[in-house]
């Protein structure tokens, strides 16, 4: 592991025991390349801003479930996309429930 990686664990260490300013710093870290990934996926500023948020929040919510297997940054990214290809499952459906409507 790299130094930079080894401040990251310790982060999350500090963190899990309730270190506000750690959980800020990791989620702060992490937070444009959620944003990125969320808007390529999604397509839309308003919608990836939307999708960082819940993002984030299940980063922190699953922080102590981070096994250290990984890079933290890993672990958010896999975190990210499972959350993006869901949220598109349910918006697609959301979308194609509207057009059979619409053509009744």
């Amino acid at each position: 592991m790299n130094r930079e990686n080894n401040e990251i664990m310790e982060l999350v260490d500090h963190a899990v025991n309730g270190d506000k300013t750690s959980l800020e710093m990791l989620a702060a870290g992490v937070q444009d390349m959620v944003f990125n990934l969320a808007l390529r996926m999604l397509g839309t500023v308003p919608d990836a801003e939307d999708a960082t948020q819940e993002i984030l929040i299940r980063v922190i919510s699953n922080l102590s479930s981070f096994r250290k297997e990984s890079a933290f940054q890993t672990w958010v990214y896999r975190l990210a996309v499972n959350y993006l290809l869901d949220y598109k499952k349910v918006h697609v459906r959301k979308i194609s429930a509207g057009f059979r409507v619409l053509w009744k």
